[in-house]
């Protein structure tokens, strides 16, 4: 088994600076980015509202809104990839979290190439079920590519004891059971000339350059605390298999804020655009907004006002929306908050579980924002 899947070896030094190097980018890039999207699909929506153009022009209007939806995905992937992407991590089965999506993946594979499923000993995981039905698909599709019409594919999964683990991550891999879910093929396999390179973003052996995937879904393994390996299949293709510590048993539930009933919102964005159309569309489904450019500004307003909802990005110029989120919550205990982000540094991301707060990740449409604050307040 090849421990390329573990970028932190000495042997895989100068694509562990790679990797750094992108993850700084990143930072760097991704939340200015995720802002700019945000006001361009919020001042379409609003357009769409007024119903101010028709034929042609709605459409084109629809096409900016999907564009900076597949842009904002792509910002996704290079946070997934550099492990600052923001997960909202749930403790459950394995196999019940596949059990969600396997309708899907079996449409996605279609007729072309035989499907197996085996399950294994239960065993329970702590992951996003959406950064596991993200890496899991893209393991599929690139096993669909590999294979061909009439070949086999083949999803399992198997609860590892410490002494089980692959002997390749015996030198990074703590000594702990593990959930594995593997995807395997009996295609060609991975050429040994690149597997140093699969892991990398955009990385591609296919004629049309499209990429692999496997840096997404390497990036959101690893920022789960897991490790994803590759080696050969007994199927005699290629075989990824995803490493996850197993966590306890029971269920975490989402803590739901009380509600509160007075349509009011405390919206907290340093970006001028994007504050401005996210306020006016949220007036727009009657709530009464009030505004504030940082985090000292709404504290300010916190404390002549209770308001509804909090509604804050958690990247502001002095106070974070972190640190706001805490303040509010000491002066109105009960006080819904929702944090917004396109990313968020280590320090936010591992607060966000602890604090018993929302999260929606950035760009979002005011039509998907409205449906989660209705949710919480």
């Amino acid at each position: 088994m090849s421990a390329v899947g573990d970028l932190g070896g000495s042997d895989f030094r100068p694509a562990k600076v790679r990797t750094e190097a992108v993850g700084l980018l990143a930072a760097g890039l991704a939340h200015d980015l995720n802002n700019m999207l945000g006001g361009i699909v919020a001042t379409a929506e609003l357009l769409q509202l007024r119903g101010a153009m028709g034929g042609e022009d709605a459409r084109d209007l629809s096409a900016i809104i999907d564009q900076a939806g597949r842009a904002s995905g792509l910002i996704r992937q290079i946070l997934a990839f550099s492990r600052q992407d923001i997960l909202l991590p749930v403790t459950a089965p394995l196999d019940g979290l596949l059990d969600r999506f396997a309708p899907m993946l079996e449409a996605l594979l279609g007729k072309q190439a035989g499907f197996e499923r085996e399950k294994g000993a239960p065993v329970s995981v702590r992951i996003d079920p959406t950064a596991l039905e993200r890496a899991v698909v893209n393991l599929l599709l690139n096993a669909r590519a590999a294979v061909g019409p009439g070949g086999r594919i083949r999803l399992s999964t198997a609860r590892l004891a410490p002494g089980q683990r692959p002997e390749a991550g015996r030198g990074f891999m703590p000594a702990q059971p593990y959930g594995a879910l593997s995807v395997e093929d009996d295609g060609p396999g991975v050429d040994p000339r690149h597997a140093a390179r699969i892991f990398e973003p955009y990385f591609s052996t296919r004629p049309d350059g499209q990429g692999l995937g496997l840096s997404t879904a390497f990036g959101l393994v690893k920022q789960s605390g897991g490790f994803l390996l590759h080696d050969r299949s007994a199927l005699g293709g290629a075989r990824f298999t995803l490493y996850l510590p197993e966590a306890a048993e029971t269920p975490l539930r989402e803590e739901r804020p009380a509600a509160a009933p007075v349509p009011v919102i405390l919206l907290a964005e340093d970006d001028l655009m994007l504050r401005m159309s996210v306020a006016r569309g949220l007036e727009r489904h009657g709530y009464r907004v009030r505004q504030a450019g940082d985090g000292e500004a709404a504290l300010k307003r916190l404390e002549g006002e209770r308001p509804s909802l909090l509604l804050s990005d958690i990247r502001l110029p002095g106070m974070d929306g972190v640190a706001l989120a805490r303040a509010a919550r000491a002066a109105h205990p009960d006080l819904p908050v929702l944090l917004v982000s396109g990313f968020a540094d280590e320090a936010a991301r591992a607060a966000l579980p602890g604090l018993g707060i929302a999260f929606f990740a950035k760009p979002f449409t005011l039509k998907s924002l409205g449906e989660r604050v209705r949710e919480l307040i």
